[in-house]
């Protein structure tokens, strides 16, 4: 299906999609913008989510339509996707940026919640069990998965191209090196871990709870990497703010996280072993992406906050665990 080529504002978006869904659309408006745009819509029977993906993620965006659906087959909570008249799960809307997918889901209600419940006081938040272990069933669903994956598994990918991102942006020469040495260790434990789903960007923000259970959204990162990697979000406590005791944190929110986790799915001694070292990993992938959104006009003291931090992990990392 696709629209007529022009420049969609707001309002003809409106038009547009309550011409190919049956919700009777009344008011839109931009909510954020990531990888796309994500619009609330108003409706006789409540709020709606519309999200039109940038033309450079088409695939990512489709396979985020099979993987939901995949995982609401399997009666694993999901947020919904509301099909088109026609009983499609994606429009296409031809842009002059070329053809974008777009896709309507219903509303999740709910709150967000951290596995800390007092950042000060670094409490365990009682929910902290139940959330890993419906992370430990969404894992253990999507190992039955047939549908191909997007691949993101090689150390090109994953540490390699933020590297040379990070040169292309003329980031200190020294501290390249440095990055890139870290980078090898990184892939030296990774690598012997078992290659699967990784949802990519498993943070409170992409969940609700709600009566008892925890609505998933947001797998447009989605990909076939290492699963174990998902641990690096789950055991984050601080993303910029470095404190000494952050690594002792993470390390007992560890024991909580795989309580629950494995109540679905295990993970072997190396997996268990290269967790605490997935924090840093997606510490590597944030300052990689940095360096591309910005390009050669990136302000470097962006990349030094994450260098810095990066820089002190490892050195924890020899420290207690002997990398």
């Amino acid at each position: 299906m696709t629209f007529p080529k022009h420049y969609v504002a707001k309002s003809d978006l409106l038009t547009l999609i309550n011409q190919h869904y049956a919700i009777k659309g009344e008011r839109i408006r931009l909510y954020r913008t990531s990888q796309g745009r994500v619009f609330f819509i108003q409706t006789p029977a409540g709020r709606k989510v519309f999200k039109l993906y940038l033309p450079t993620v088409t695939d990512a965006a489709i396979q985020t339509t099979r993987i939901i659906t995949y995982l609401d087959e399997c009666d694993y909570p999901i947020v919904k996707i509301i099909p088109t008249v026609a009983g499609e799960l994606y429009v296409l809307i031809e842009r002059p940026e070329g053809i974008c997918v777009g896709v309507l889901f219903e509303y999740a209600s709910g709150i967000c919640i951290w596995c800390y419940e007092n950042s000060d006081e670094w409490i365990m938040n009682p929910l902290t069990e139940p959330f890993s272990r419906q992370v430990g069933l969404m894992h253990r669903l999507m190992d039955n998965y047939k549908e191909p994956l997007i691949s993101r598994e090689s150390k090109k990918q994953i540490f390699d191209d933020a590297i040379a991102q990070m040169r292309h942006s003329n980031y200190d020469e020294s501290r390249v090196r440095n990055l890139e040495a870290y980078g090898n260790e990184l892939w030296d434990v990774l690598s012997k871990c078992p290659v699967g789903f990784y949802h990519a960007d498993m943070h409170a923000g992409n969940t609700k709870y709600h009566k008892g259970q925890f609505t998933w959204m947001d797998f447009d990162k989605a990909c076939l990497s290492y699963n174990v990697m998902d641990f690096g979000w789950l055991l984050q406590t601080d993303w910029l703010k470095y404190h000494d005791e952050s690594i002792e944190r993470s390390l007992r929110l560890l024991d909580e996280v795989y309580t629950g986790y494995s109540m679905e799915k295990t993970l072997s001694d190396v997996e268990l072993q290269a967790s605490i070292h997935c924090v840093g990993i997606i510490h590597f992938e944030a300052l990689g992406l940095d360096s591309k959104v910005y390009g050669k006009g990136t302000v470097h003291w962006i990349l030094d906050r994450e260098y810095e931090w990066l820089m002190r992990w490892r050195e924890c990392c020899y420290k207690l665990l002997k990398m």
